[in-house]
This record gives structure tokens, sequence and C-alpha cells, in this order.
């Protein structure tokens, strides 16, 4: 529990600049490139994002358990260390010449093609950074102090270099630049620390990894898909404009959410370490868990729903009046988000309930798509937000109701038996 604590603390403080750095910039970045301009640079991140989830293929939970389990193991350490790292690299690879490709032939990705093609330093500094590993061994700390280093420059970076409309290039550079830069320097951390082997893999065993890895990846892959595909989408179907509002409401939920990360990310690994050795254990923290959680997200909801004008008003100025109806439409999905995480994440997948978690979230992405196509088209940047809170809400009653089926009593009582039992 101290090193839970600890790591909650550590954690904690990178969040804080994970939110804080874009609010800080927001405000600067919408103002001066306009809401055009803001839309096409949020599409370019939105876009990169596809990417990003292929690099990390959810290694945050497939091989932090691992190394949590094994963490007393140099050998066994070291070997899922490289399997993975070498597995996301090759990843990152054939993500570019994708993107090459992509914007070869589609017209108006053709005419972002610079702007994408910059964008994509971000998913190499994704595989570049191992938080999968320092979760697993509970050693957060120099890894959040390169990171937070890295943030903490971006806000003078943007304020200094964005200075005129066009300028949505340097911005997107600033982006990229901070987990590339994060990355090398924990990398090279790793390698004066000196307390991995390097461990041959082939590609034979690159791909084994890819295939262990693939329902978790299919399963959560599909929310930060269908989250970014809400930009966009948005863009090719109302414009530029249209989702410049959606994104300037969206960065400030995707803040709100970010708040709960260091929570989320320590307990993860806490929970699959008690599955295994203590499961009545595991289950009383989790009821902590829902307490908690479920108060933090409550209060940022109902702040975010009657903060929105000032908030509009304050970060982004008159043209931007159109995203307080999107902030309102929004301000309950960090209350839904919160509920899906410990039902799905830290329940469901401690208990090994895998292609139980995978069918909700694939039927919430088809929903997502299938309500985005017709609200965005009637509606634009509110049609979006609407369709972003009845997914999250019907996605958290869906996993409430099979973790009910499957006869895990979460809120009840701890148990030591039963159809939860038989899931692991």
């Amino acid at each position: 529990m101290a090193s839970f604590r600890k790591n909650f603390t550590i954690l904690m403080t990178l969040q804080v600049s994970t939110y804080l750095a874009p609010l800080l910039t927001l405000p600067w970045l919408a103002r001066v490139l306009g809401p055009g301009e803001y839309g096409r640079l949020a599409f370019g991140l939105a876009f990169t994002a596809y990417f990003i989830s292929l690099t990390n293929y959810s290694f945050s939970l497939t091989a932090t358990p691992k190394v949590s389990i094994n963490r007393e193991s140099r050998e066994l350490r070291s070997k899922i260390f490289w399997e993975t790292i070498l597995t996301q690299a090759t990843l990152a690879f054939a993500g570019l010449f994708v993107v090459i490709a992509l914007t070869s032939f589609v017209p108006y990705l053709a005419q972002n093609r610079e702007l994408l093609i910059i964008g994509y330093g971000q998913a190499i500094g994704a595989m570049l950074i191992p938080t999968w590993y320092f979760q697993g061994i509970e050693d957060l700390g120099m890894l959040s102090l390169f990171v937070f280093i890295g943030r903490a420059l971006s806000i003078p970076a943007m304020y200094l270099f964005v200075r005129e409309r066009d300028d949505a290039y340097i911005a997107m550079a600033v982006n990229a630049l901070v987990p590339l830069l994060s990355g090398i320097a924990i990398c090279t951390y790793l390698y004066f620390r000196r307390e991995l082997d390097f461990v041959r893999v082939s590609f034979g065993t690159i791909i084994v990894r890819l295939k262990d890895g693939w329902s978790v990846f299919m399963a959560t892959a599909i929310v930060d898909i269908y989250a970014s595909s809400n930009i966009v989408l948005l863009t090719f179907i109302a414009g530029n404009v249209a989702a410049g509002y959606f994104a300037a409401g969206d960065k400030l939920i995707r803040a709100a959410l970010n708040m709960l990360t260091p929570l989320k990310t320590a307990a993860y690994p806490r929970v699959s370490f008690l599955m295994h050795h203590a499961r009545d254990d595991a289950f009383a923290f989790l009821r902590k868990m829902f307490v908690v959680q479920g108060l933090i997200v409550s209060l940022i909801s109902v702040c975010i729903f009657f903060g929105a004008p000032l908030a509009v008003k304050l970060l982004y100025g008159p043209k931007f009046l159109p995203t307080v109806e999107v902030l309102r439409w929004m301000a309950f999905v960090p209350l839904m988000s919160g509920l899906s995480d410990l039902f799905g994440v830290q329940t469901m997948l401690p208990l090994g309930m895998k292609a139980q978690f995978s069918r909700v979230l694939i039927g919430s992405a088809v929903l997502n798509f299938s309500l985005l196509a017709a609200l965005a088209t009637l509606f634009g940047e509110q049609g979006a937000a609407a369709t972003v809170l009845i997914v999250e809400t019907l996605m958290a009653a869906a996993m409430a109701f099979t973790l009910h089926l499957q006869g895990v009593p979460l809120l009840k009582r701890p148990i030591t038996g039963g159809a939860g039992s038989e899931t692991t």
C-alpha cells in the first residue's frame, strides 16, 4: 500500500502537467489560430492519435501485469521489456508507412501531409516512453520527472513560436517534440541504470506478442479510435470550424478526465496483484475506489456544466461561443468514463473477463460511429458532443450489467468463488 500511495502522488504531479499544459496553451492557440486553423490542428492531433494507440498497443494493460508479477526476476523482466518495446518499434514503423501512403492518395490528407508527418513524431515518442515498464516495477519517479519537464517547456514554446494564424505547423511540432525528447531522455536513463540485460527478440516472437495482446488492444484501442474519430469525422462532415468548436470543448473534457489518470494508473497493477494473491482485499480496494473516484468525477461534472459559459469566455473568447453548448452536452462524460474504468479496466480485466470487456467496447464504438454520422450531419458540433455523452453512458451501464450477469457483486461484498472466480 505504501508503494501505491507513493506512485499515486507521483502520478498526480505528472498528471497536473498533462491537463495544466493544454489549459495554459489552449486560450493562446484558439485566439491566435482561430476556429478554422485550430480545427485543422485538432484534426491533425486526432489523426495522429490513431497511430499513438497503435504504437502503444494497450501494453499498459497487458505488459504491466507481467512486469509486476515478475519484477523480482532480472531475466524475465528484461525479456518482457525487449519483447514489448521492439514490438512497439515495429508498429511505429508500420504506422509511418501507412501515413505516407494515405497522405499520397487521400486528397484532404494530402493537403495536410506536412502537418501529419510532423505530428507522427508523437507516435515515435510514445514508443520511446515505456510507461508500462515503470508501472510494473512501481517506480515512476524518473519517468514522471522527464515527462513533466517536457510538458512544462512546451508552454513557453507555444507562446514564443506560435504567433500567427498560419503557425499550426509550429504548434504541431511542439506537440511532437514533447514525447520525442522525453522518450530519448528516459531511454538514456534506463541505459545508465543498467537494471536490464539485452535480450534478442525474433520476428516470430513479435508476432506472438501481437497475437497475445490483440483482444485487449482491439477492446481498448477502439475507445481511443472512436474518441479521435469524433473530431476526424466531424471535420469531414461539417468542416474545420465545427471541428474547432468541438475540439475546444473536448480538450477541456479530456483535461478533466486526465485528472483521474494517476488514480487509475496506480490502481491497476495493485488490483492485478491482489487478484492473484488476495482476492478479498482486491474487492475491498475496488469498493474504496468506487467511493473516492465517484465523488471526484461527480464534482468535476457538475463544475463543468455550470461553469461552461465562464470557461469559454475566459479561455477562448467570443469567437468560440458555440463551445458552451458542446461543454454542457459533455459535462457528465467524466462521471460516465470514471464508472466505465472502474467496472471495466479495474474489475473485468483483472478477473480475466477480456472477451466480455471487448464486446462492450466494440459495441460502443459501432454505436458511436452510427450516431455520429447522423447527429453531426444534423447538428454539427453539438451532435458530436451529444454522441459522446450517450455512448459513454450506455458503455458504463453495459459493463455494470455484465458484471451483474457474471455474478460479481462488486459493491456488495468480496467474492471467494462463483462466476467471478471462474473467469480468472
